[in-house]
């Protein structure tokens, strides 16, 4: 599962990625950056068992593989990408064996910070847009089970610092804000190499939600970030929350432009 990859930045600085499950049909993608003076760990999992024994046994084979004396006590910083439960649910387990500052966008600072708030905030929002979508109340009782079951996993832990576009984070690193399938998400930019988390994956459209549900996101917004980083230049290689790496960045932002072109064409035509 773990997948080891290392790569190094036209600085020379080192990235790891490893893998770990985050839930029984979605791997996700982990990151350590490593400049030699901070160990910063990007993004954490889902907290889930499978998640947590996948992120020790990650770090365990990028110590072992590098000769890097490293475990999670090591890590200096911790970065979360966005509120979605399998990048940030793995905190109250890492935060047992490191006090290591948490940062993450002010958008999706309570997600973690007041989770539990949010939650009701959130559900109450999702169940009202299921219902004005017409799905019956025995369907729309399935829906939410699924929606707060792996939530409950996790409880409200502080953040020390944000991550704010045009001021580089702990270790230079640089923050662009990609509100669209999140109202926080963010890529990281380390040298000519960007963490893309969600926003632009190798394979996947992330899906949209409606920004009935939550304010800062939903196709509108998803594609405004993606002209962004579109025209943010210099970037040799992609590395994102799940699936491969992606060596044209640039390229894969086209297709899925173009895939969202189709569907909203398809919407239209059966509008006419």
């Amino acid at each position: 599962m773990n997948q080891l990859q290392k790569f190094t930045t036209n600085a020379g600085r080192h990235i790891y990625s490893f893998q770990v499950q985050a839930f029984p049909s979605l791997v996700s993608n982990i990151y350590l950056i490593d400049d030699g003076d901070r160990l910063i760990l990007v993004d954490t999992g889902s907290g889930m068992p499978l998640s947590n024994e996948g992120l020790v046994a990650g770090i365990t084979a990028v110590s072992q593989t590098y000769n890097l004396p490293i475990t999670l006590a090591d890590i200096t910083d911790i970065l979360i990408t966005h509120g979605h439960i399998d990048h940030f649910g793995g905190l109250p387990f890492v935060r047992q064996h490191t006090n290591a500052p948490v940062g993450i966008h002010v958008l999706d600072r309570r997600v973690l910070s007041n989770h539990e708030e949010r939650m009701v905030f959130a559900s109450s929002r999702l169940e009202a847009f299921l219902e004005n979508a017409g799905v019956s109340v025995d369907h729309r009782r399935g829906l939410m089970n699924v929606y707060l079951f792996s939530k409950n996993y996790y409880h409200s832990l502080p953040v020390q610092f944000l991550l704010e576009e045009g001021k580089p984070t702990v270790g230079n690193i640089g923050v662009y804000h990609v509100p669209g399938h999140c109202p926080g998400q963010v890529c990281l930019r380390v040298d000519d190499v960007l963490l893309t988390a969600d926003h632009i994956l190798s394979r996947t459209t992330p899906h949209q939600a409606p920004e009935s549900i939550t304010n800062n996101m939903g196709l509108g917004h998803y594609l405004d970030s993606l002209t962004k980083m579109e025209q943010v230049k210099g970037i040799r290689l992609g590395l994102g929350g799940h699936e491969a790496p992606m060596d044209d960045i640039y390229g894969r932002i086209a297709e899925i432009k173009a895939s969202h072109e189709r569907r909203l064409a398809k919407i239209l035509d059966i509008c006419a």
